[in-house]
């Protein structure tokens, strides 16, 4: 057991480190007046052509008129890999990215200032277990379930 602990930190301080590096990437294309998904594209598939020696040529059929990767240079695979992990770290997934975005349907609602104040101090006393998100789930269950 002591070593699934060991394994969960270290699996724990990587996806810290995955989510705190698109947030990076989000934000420095931003401020690059890069805002779309659209607009990162052809970036993105440039960078991966350059990083991976892959030529690019133009589009076929859906892709006309773009530039794509060569599929028959030595290193398409490994850029088409590239490409791809950063262009989901971009468009993210359904529950990451749920109530974020230009389409995402948003509701206001103000919270109670006795309920922000108990879930900051639910956060800070959580940041002193390893099991932070567990023991936050289980308080909050609890709590709602009286």
């Amino acid at each position: 057991m002591y070593l699934n602990k060991q394994a969960f930190n270290v699996l724990n301080q990587f996806a810290n480190a995955v989510n705190e590096g698109v947030k990076q990437l989000r934000t420095g294309l931003m401020a690059l007046g890069i805002n779309t998904v659209e607009d990162a594209e052809p970036i993105v598939t440039a960078w991966a052509a350059e990083r991976h020696s892959v030529p690019m040529i133009e589009g076929q059929r859906k892709a006309k008129g773009r530039m794509v990767l060569d599929k028959d240079a030595a290193g398409y695979e490994a850029a088409k890999k590239a490409r791809q992990r950063v262009m989901e770290a971009l468009i993210g997934d359904k529950t990451s990215n749920k109530g974020e975005g230009e389409h995402a349907e948003t509701e206001e609602v103000e919270i109670p200032a006795e309920l922000l104040a108990a879930a900051q101090r639910l956060a800070k006393l959580a940041q002193q277990y390893e099991g932070a998100k567990k023991l936050a789930s289980r308080a909050l269950a609890t709590a709602f379930a009286k």
